[in-house]
């Protein structure tokens, strides 16, 4: 199964679905773009939600969260 016949049948995860629109938008692949967008309102519809990137305290659970955080981004 090809990556747009995945992104049809809802098959990625949150996290997958960010990667897959960094990739796509450095490509300018506005199909992909468009799946991606179809993809999470139909996993929000369904009651899915993403993880939460930062703790009941607001600090950030990812080392790159840390490190903008820091940066002040």
């Amino acid at each position: 199964m090809d990556r747009i016949e995945k992104l049809k049948n809802d098959v990625y995860s949150f996290e997958e679905l960010d990667t897959l629109e960094k990739n796509a938008t450095k490509l300018r692949d506005q199909e992909t773009l468009s799946l991606i967008t179809q993809s999470r309102a139909s996993k929000k519809a369904k009651g899915e939600k993403p993880k939460s990137t930062v703790d009941d305290k607001g600090v950030p659970l990812t080392k790159r969260g840390r490190r903008d955080a820091k940066a002040g981004r």
